[in-house]
């Protein structure tokens, strides 16, 4: 898996299967306390249209292999095998 390819999974549901479930949901907007850092107040939004995420916080957002990379602390490499171990290629 490419860095393209893994940006096309989608985000919501590649967190729902790291255990990050929704504070709150508008429209295609899904609000969560943030992956990458500690926090009481969602401030980690996910626009499920676009695909892309923005942490209010730290003012950094993008796509999956981004936030990959914050989850983890680790480089693009390491990254995509992370997302790999959740889907497979086929």
């Amino acid at each position: 898996m490419n860095c393209a390819q893994a940006n096309e999974l989608n985000l919501v549901n590649w967190l729902f299967m790291q255990g990050y479930e929704p504070q709150k949901i508008t429209g295609n907007n899904y609000w969560y306390l943030s992956p990458i850092r500690e926090e009481i107040i969602p401030s980690f939004k996910v626009n499920n249209n676009l695909n892309v995420w923005y942490d209010h916080g730290i003012g950094k957002g993008g796509r999956l292999v981004d936030l990959a990379m914050g989850i983890y602390r680790c480089n693009t490499s390491e990254a995509l095998q992370k997302i790999v171990s959740f889907h497979p290629q086929k």
